[in-house]
């Protein structure tokens, strides 16, 4: 195998780590937060198990073999419960289940015997693999641990059937890359399940080499779109809502001059606390209520919305107040931090803020 490759897969190792404390640190980490710490966590372990393998390491530090097939185990349910918060907005409903775990304690139970063994029987069965290929036993308790993740994949996409409609999948580029990613992590489980049954030389290593491009693809999402888990469960919710109306009572166009006078005369998307909550609060409806006339009436989530008022104030700042710096009108307007208000703006204008300021200048 190639340097190159045993290197991406030492970084990946290395990134995951990071990502894992980063969440741990949080102040105020939610409950989705903590099991992200620990997805990423788990990743960080099954990539250094493939660095140490394939740099002989292992022969230095054979105790550490295998060691991480009863997280890889875990992975599953917690890719389950991670998304689970997607479709169930009642937090009970999150928990844990003890069955969920099972892969990982019998993955644990089966490989007890052999996290005993001496060092030197880890090293041969090490070198045997090298040589001969996983025997049976390994293979199935692989399979084992792998199994729950073709499960989370199966969980999220015949939600996402259930929930969202196929015209609001096409039209949300964020839905279809929460796809794409599910979709890529299942395509590399099952290429280790092939190359583990048919031996197929350096399979470990090709696992971990597309699970190190989906790591840094994570990652580089995560700086490109922070807002990007927060827009897809938007999303969702609002689907689900859109199933049972609530308005039939509601003369349509006065709910259209309430939402107008708020936004045009009072201007309450300057608040950057402002939310559906207290939007719905302004106009005397229910969340519910406010997010289907959004959405079925406007064409805008409560999201795209705020986001378009606040670009729009943001826009005229830029031309009648040259002397202000790109960060002060971003609070000025409502954002939060200049990130959110950097690909905000450039979703809804094409141009990031500071190419639109040059080009107003022209």
């Amino acid at each position: 195998m190639g340097n190159f490759m045993i290197q991406l897969i030492a970084f990946s190792a290395g990134l995951s780590f990071l990502f894992a404390i980063g969440e741990f640190l949080r102040t105020n980490a939610s409950q989705q937060t903590k099991v992200q710490g620990l997805l990423f966590l788990f990743v960080a372990f099954f990539q250094t198990h493939t660095y140490l393998s394939s740099t002989e390491l292992y022969q230095i530090y054979p105790h550490f073999y295998l060691v991480h097939l009863p997280f890889t185990a875990s992975i599953g349910s917690l890719l389950k419960q991670y998304f689970s918060e997607l479709w169930n907005e009642n937090p009970e409903k999150n928990r844990f289940s003890i069955w969920e775990l099972a892969p990982a304690v019998f993955v644990l139970i089966l490989m007890f015997p052999f996290y005993l063994s001496s060092a030197e029987t880890k090293i041969s069965i090490h070198n045997s693999y090298l040589q001969n290929g996983v025997p049976l036993k390994f293979q199935l308790i692989i399979l084992l641990a792998v199994l729950p993740i073709f499960y989370s994949a199966y969980y999220v996409f015949s939600h996402m059937v259930h929930y969202v409609r196929w015209e609001s999948f096409k039209k949300s580029a964020h839905l279809r890359l929460v796809g794409l990613v599910v979709g890529f992590g299942a395509s590399v489980s099952a290429i280790g399940v092939y190359t583990l049954f048919f031996h197929a030389k350096h399979g470990l290593e090709i696992v971990s080499f597309f699970l190190s491009c989906l790591i840094i693809s994570i990652y580089l999402l995560r700086q490109k779109s922070p807002e990007l888990w927060g827009e897809v469960q938007r999303i969702v919710i609002e689907e689900k809502k859109y199933q049972t109306s609530q308005l039939g009572s509601f003369n349509l166009e006065d709910l259209h001059k309430r939402l107008n006078f708020l936004m045009e005369t009072k201007k309450v998307y300057l608040d950057e606390t402002i939310n559906l909550e207290k939007l719905a609060k302004h106009m005397s409806l229910s969340e519910h209520q406010l997010s289907e006339f959004l959405n079925s009436y406007v064409k805008k989530s409560f999201f795209h919305l705020v986001n378009h008022y606040r670009i729009n104030e943001a826009k005229s700042l830029f031309a009648n107040h040259p002397e202000k710096n790109i960060l002060t009108i971003a609070y000025e307007v409502g954002f939060p931090s200049k990130s959110t208000f950097y690909d905000a703006f450039k979703r809804e204008i094409g141009q990031s803020p500071s190419e639109y300021r040059k080009n107003l200048k022209k």
